[in-house]
């Protein structure tokens, strides 16, 4: 069963970070395994951290909760905000099989599916996945649905990509079926950086 994480740093203690970075990285390299995808988001310039974002493999409910509950940064209060949903898988693979290349810049896009969007997200569905084709090979991340605690209900999207600038997320999105017909509340993009030590592959 997949899950999205947010979670989201207290701006008023960005020193907190530093504190338990060590443990924080040992528990995630403990973890290694249920990972799909790891990072941090950033301000536009990288000079401020935002949040933590994860793509997780466990078992059900308690198991993630637990693993969120122990996560190192999360015990020193480095979090204001801790967000848990279901997500889906589309693309099947980690950020480890993404091909990196020198000088690339990520972005997290986090749509906010409108309540009641559902029926008319599965009647757009084929244009929105052949609008993402293109992108799939050379441009995601990883991708997917957010959906509801069963897994029934479509409630948005979580998404990495790779994109010269947010101008070019904005231009990708002008012409997203979803984001045309109106399915999201609110679409939250920020610029995403790899996890892990200097120099490690996570």
């Amino acid at each position: 069963m997949f899950f999205h994480v947010q979670l989201i740093d207290d701006p008023d203690h960005p020193e907190r970070r530093a504190v338990s970075r060590e443990d924080h990285w040992a528990y995630f390299d403990q973890h290694r395994d249920h990972f799909a995808a790891r990072g941090a988001t950033t301000t536009d310039d990288g000079e401020r951290t935002l949040s933590s974002v994860l793509f997780v493999e466990f078992d059900g409910w308690e198991e993630v909760r637990q693993f969120v509950d122990n996560e190192p940064y999360n015990r020193n209060n480095v979090y204001h905000d801790i967000r848990i949903r279901r997500w889906h898988n589309a693309l099947g693979r980690t950020q480890r099989d993404f091909p990196r290349r020198e000088g690339q810049v990520c972005w997290y896009i986090r749509g906010f599916g409108r309540p009641g969007a559902n029926d008319r997200r599965n009647e757009l569905l084929d244009a929105h996945r052949a609008y993402f084709a293109d992108y799939d090979d050379e441009h995601f991340i990883v991708r997917g649905a957010v959906v509801s605690d069963d897994g029934e209900l479509w409630n948005g999207s979580a998404n990495l990509i790779a994109l010269p600038s947010r101008a070019d997320v904005d231009e990708f999105l002008s012409t997203e079926p979803f984001y045309v017909n109106r399915l999201f509340d609110e679409v939250l993009v920020e610029r995403y950086k790899f996890g892990g030590r200097p120099g490690q592959i996570v």
